[in-house]
């Protein structure tokens, strides 16, 4: 009779296990027959990154850097000099075309004032001719005379044209020597310093916009079809944990990132992420550059499904 109860025990013991093997595969299918991956509705919540929008300042001409009176940090407004370059190669170029188009003006002077003789001087042969003081090669030879001079004439006011477009050019040349910024910003970089010879097109200052950042928050597949341009966003951050900042979807990824979640199961694909681009009116320039944000879009009621419990 002693070893009867240990045989029963075992036994309830191994069927209680049976028990819990089956309802947990029972469960395991239950779940993969129903697993649902779409999204159920409600707003879309996900974590996102601050950026502010940088704009690089380049010369338009090659040179030496003369000088770049801003330090990083500093407030830039539009039109505010923040670089120079060395400009005596420049300022020869401009005095040369000064000169060249001087030359061009007083050899049109001097081709206008014959132009008139030879006019003057045909107009008297056509009247001596007609009381026969004159002959008609005296007459033809006036009209040829005319018609050189008014060549020389319109080739001279050409070549006046042409010096005042190379002093033009050589003047916006010269004035591309100072780099003024387009937009307003913060200095976050000073790329190149005084002394440096730079092409064209380096970036010698960099401005970051603060006034409005961009957050770019990641949202996976099976929400991101959801999301549209226009939905209104709240945006928090880490610093003013209680603070809330109002923002817009402005733009939403066309391709597809990196995977947020395997698939183990190989029966659906690798879930991966779409970058929405949200901006946010930031006139306190308390977003800085790199924060982490909690982003939650509102998503509008055009693209909104009903919840699992509302079915």
């Amino acid at each position: 009779m002693a070893e009867a109860k240990p045989r029963g025990a075992a036994a309830r013991i191994r069927t209680i296990v049976l028990l819990v093997v089956v309802a947990g595969i029972g469960a395991l299918i239950w779940r993969q027959l129903t697993r649902r991956e779409g999204y159920t509705g409600g707003n879309v919540v996900t974590t996102g990154t601050v950026q502010a929008v940088h704009v690089d300042l380049a010369f338009k001409v090659p040179g030496r850097i003369a000088d770049v009176p801003v330090t990083e940090g500093d407030d830039v407004r539009p039109g505010q000099l923040v670089g120079t370059l060395e400009t005596q190669d420049l300022d020869v170029q401009v005095a040369s075309a000064q000169a060249t188009l001087a030359l061009a003006r007083a050899s049109a002077a001097q081709a206008r004032a014959n132009h008139g003789k030879a006019v003057r001087d045909l107009e008297r042969q056509r009247t001596l001719l007609s009381s026969d003081a004159t002959t008609q090669q005296q007459l033809d030879g006036a009209e040829s005379a005319e018609q050189v001079a008014a060549a020389q004439l319109e080739a001279s006011t050409a070549q006046v044209g042409q010096a005042q477009s190379a002093l033009t050019q050589a003047q916006f040349q010269r004035s591309y020597a100072e780099l003024r910024a387009t937009e307003g910003g913060q200095v976050s970089e000073k790329v190149h310093r005084p002394g440096e010879v730079v092409a064209v097109g380096a970036p010698i200052v960099t401005l970051a916009q603060l006034d409005t950042v961009k957050v770019l928050a990641p949202v996976d597949e099976t929400r991101v079809g959801a999301v549209r341009p226009g939905d209104k966003v709240s945006v928090r951050v880490y610093t003013f944990d209680r603070r809330q900042f109002a923002g817009e979807v402005t733009d939403i990824q066309p391709a597809g990132e990196f995977a947020t979640r395997k698939d183990w199961g190989a029966q659906r694909r690798d879930i991966r992420t779409f970058t929405v681009t949200v901006r946010v009116p930031n006139p306190e320039r308390l977003l800085k550059d790199g924060m982490t944000a909690e982003v939650t879009i509102a998503v509008s009621p055009a693209a909104r499904q009903p919840s699992v419990a509302e079915r």
